[in-house]
This record gives structure tokens, C-alpha cells and sequence, in this order.
């Protein structure tokens, strides 16, 4: 440990002393300019498809299917398969064919009745498709003047 306190003091006292010289600018005045510019566009396309299901109704009073199953709804079947603007559609659909479709008689013949049939069979009521382009443009200047 003495020796290293001898081996600092002599580094310490050989030395040579170090002076600084300012550094003095060699400019009077000077502007930086600056420009920055930016361009995005977003394209987008959104397609909205619209359809129906299948929907028989039967109401009304005084009346009954004509078979004793109760059986009061119509098969199903699926319909032809479609393509619009490259996408398919295929549903199912009520089959309303005469074989098909249950019969109604009247309970009580001879007494007040009503009845009332109606069918909306499924399929494509709308299709909505947007393009959207979007452009953002942007442009930032700046200028910095400095003088001595």
C-alpha cells in the first residue's frame, strides 16, 4: 500500500500542466432549412350482405291440420346455390309444394271461421359495398436563423 501512495505522488509531481484555448466560431450568421413531406392513402372496399330467412305462417280459428300428427310445418329445402361479385350464397327455403305443404279444415263446419296463409321464403335482399379512398397529405417547413 506504501507504494502505491509513492507511485501517485510521483505521477502527481511530474505532470505538466494543460491549458485550454477558446474555440471561437468562424461564422457570423447562418439558417438551417428544413422540409418534410408526407403522402399516405388508405384504399378500402366494405361489402355489407343483407338476407331473409324462411318464415310460414298460419292463423285464424275454427281450424285444424287436415292429418291427426299436428304436423303444421312444411319441409325444408335448400335452395340453388347463387354467386354474386364472387361470393356464394345457398339457404334453406320452405317447400310449399302442394305434397308438402299441410291442409286445413274447418272444426266446427257450419260456425264462423277465419284463416290466413302467408309465406316469406329466405334469400338475398341487399347487397351494400362501399370503396373508400382515403389521402393524407402533410407538410412541415421549418427555418432556424442564428447569430453570433
Amino acid at each position: 500500500m506504501h507504494k502505491i501512495y509513492k507511485l501517485l505522488l510521483f505521477i502527481s509531481l511530474s505532470a505538466t500542466s494543460v491549458s485550454a484555448v477558446p474555440v471561437v466560431p468562424t461564422f457570423s450568421t447562418g439558417t438551417l432549412n428544413s422540409r418534410q413531406e408526407s403522402k399516405t392513402v388508405v384504399s378500402e372496399t366494405i361489402t355489407s350482405v343483407d338476407f331473409s330467412g324462411s318464415q310460414y305462417v298460419v292463423s285464424g280459428h275454427n281450424i285444424e291440420p287436415v292429418n291427426n300428427t299436428n304436423v303444421i310445418s312444411p319441409r325444408l329445402i335448400e335452395s340453388t346455390p347463387q354467386t354474386i361479385d364472387t361470393i356464394n350464397f345457398i339457404w334453406t327455403s320452405v317447400d310449399v309444394t302442394p305434397e308438402n305443404k299441410p291442409d286445413w279444415k274447418i272444426t266446427n263446419p257450419g260456425q264462423a271461421f277465419s284463416f290466413t296463409e302467408s309465406l316469406q321464403n329466405s334469400g338475398l335482399s341487399n347487397i351494400t359495398t362501399i370503396n373508400r379512398t382515403t389521402t393524407t397529405e402533410s407538410l412541415v417547413e421549418s427555418v432556424s436563423v442564428f447569430t453570433q
